[in-house]
C-alpha cells in the first residue's frame, strides 16, 4: 500500500459515483461535497455535508490517515509493524491502544475462520510476491514454502498488558507480522472517529474497499453500490441501503499476476502456504465497525463457498457471496444481508 495493500482494490464505491484524484479535492453536489485523497496505496473519500473548514477538515483526515499508516505498514521503517518484524524472540515491542484492538479484532476473528485471517504470514505473502518481493521467476519450492509456513501462526505471538503498557511479543525468531488486511477498514472507522469528534454527524467514509456510514436518525440510509467481480470494470453488481454501518469487501478479481501460464491469487492459505485457486471471487460484509467487517471478508473469502457459508450463518453475518462459474457469476445473500438490499 505505501503499505502495498495484499489484497487488490476491491472497491465499494458511493452511488454518486466521483473521479478519484491525486491530491485534495473538493466537489459540491446538492448541498454535499466530497473531500477525497490517498492513502495506503490506495484512495479515500469522505462525502458530506457543506463544511465552512472544508480545509482543515482535509489535513485533519490526512493527517489521521498518515498516523495509521506510519503504525502499521510494512514498508515504513519506523512503524511498529517494521520495528516488530525485525525483533528476536521474547524482546517486547511496545505497542498502543490503537494497535491493540486491531490486533484483538485480528486474532478472534482469525480463530472464528479457522486460521485463515492469519497476519503472520508475512514471509509466505512476500515469496508469492504480494509482499515487499518481486514476482517469482519461478513457483517457490515445497521445501521453500514449508520453512516459511514454519515461521507463522498466531500462536506464536503473545500480548503483554500490565500497568506499564501494552507489549507484542513473538515465541521464534524471524515471525513477521502483515496488517494490510486490516489497514482500510480501521482507517475508515479512524477518519469515522475524527469526524464525529469534530461535530460532524451526517457522513460517508470510503478506505479503499471499506465504507462507514453515519447519519442522524432523521436522515435516508445511503446508496452503496457493490462492483461486479470483473477486471479493470466498475459496474454496479447489487446496491445496498446503509445508515451507521460499515461494510467492506474483497475479492480475487484485481490483485493477480500469471506465473507459468496459472493465475496466482493475492489471497494466501494459512494452511498450506499457497495462493488459493477455488471459485469464491467476492465477499461483502456488512457489521458496526468497518475493522471488523475488513477482518471478516478476507477470512471468509480464503475459506471458499460451503465453509464461508457456514460460518456466516453460524455467525450470523451479515454476508454476500459471490462465485465465478464459467461464463456468469452466481450470488448468495445470507438472511441479515438481505434487509440492506435496495428494493
Amino acid at each position: 500500500m505505501s503499505l502495498k495493500k495484499i489484497f487488490g482494490f476491491f472497491v465499494i464505491f458511493f452511488y454518486i459515483t466521483v473521479l478519484f484524484c491525486n491530491q485534495f479535492l473538493t466537489k459540491k453536489i446538492q448541498n454535499s461535497m466530497i473531500l477525497q485523497g490517498k492513502t495506503m496505496g490506495t484512495y479515500w473519500k469522505v462525502k458530506t455535508t457543506i463544511l465552512q473548514n472544508k480545509t482543515l477538515i482535509y489535513h485533519l483526515i490526512q493527517k489521521t490517515l498518515n498516523q495509521d499508516e506510519n503504525m502499521i505498514s510494512s514498508w515504513k521503517k519506523q512503524s511498529i509493524v517494521s520495528k516488530f518484524n525485525k525483533l528476536k524472540k521474547n524482546e517486547l515491542q511496545s505497542i498502543n491502544k490503537n494497535f491493540y484492538h486491531i490486533l484483538l479484532t485480528a486474532l478472534k476473528i482469525n480463530k472464528k475462520t479457522y486460521g485463515k485471517l492469519d497476519i503472520t504470514i508475512s514471509s509466505l505473502i512476500n515469496i508469492w510476491g504480494f509482499g515487499n518481493k518481486d514476482k517469482p521467476m519461478n513457483y517457490p519450492s515445497i521445501k521453500k514454502i514449508k520453512k516459511k509456513l514454519s515461521l507463522s501462526g498466531s500462536q506464536h505471538l503473545k500480548i503483554i498488558k500490565n500497568h506499564f503498557g501494552i507489549y507484542l511479543k513473538k515465541n521464534i525468531d524471524n515471525i513477521q507480522i502483515n496488517l494490510s488486511t486490516l489497514g482500510e477498514g480501521f482507517a475508515a472507522d479512524h477518519v469515522a472517529y475524527v469526524l464525529k469528534k469534530n461535530k460532524i454527524k451526517n457522513f460517508t467514509v470510503a478506505v479503499g474497499g471499506a465504507v462507514v456510514v453515519q447519519a442522524e436518525q432523521s436522515e435516508q440510509p445511503k446508496v452503496i453500490a457493490i462492483q461486479k467481480p470483473i477486471d479493470n470494470k466498475q459496474s454496479v453488481h447489487l446496491m445496498i441501503n446503509l445508515k451507521n454501518n460499515a461494510i467492506s469487501t474483497s475479492g480475487t478479481y484485481r490483485n493477480y499476476y500469471y506465473l507459468q501460464g496459472k493465475r496466482i491469487s493475492h489471497l494466501i492459505d494459512p494452511e498450506n502456504g499457497k495462493p488459493i485457486t477455488h471459485n469464491l471471487v467476492s465477499v461483502s460484509v456488512i457489521t458496526n465497525t468497518a475493522l471488523e467487517a475488513d477482518g471478516w471478508d478476507t477470512g471468509l473469502l480464503v475459506l471458499g463457498f460451503k465453509k464461508a457459508k457456514k460460518i456466516i450463518l453460524q455467525e450470523k453475518l451479515a454476508a454476500c457471496l459471490i462465485t465465478k462459474n464459467k461464463h456468469s457469476f452466481s450470488t448468495w445473500i445470507s438472511p441479515q444481508f438481505r434487509k440492506f438490499l435496495v428494493s
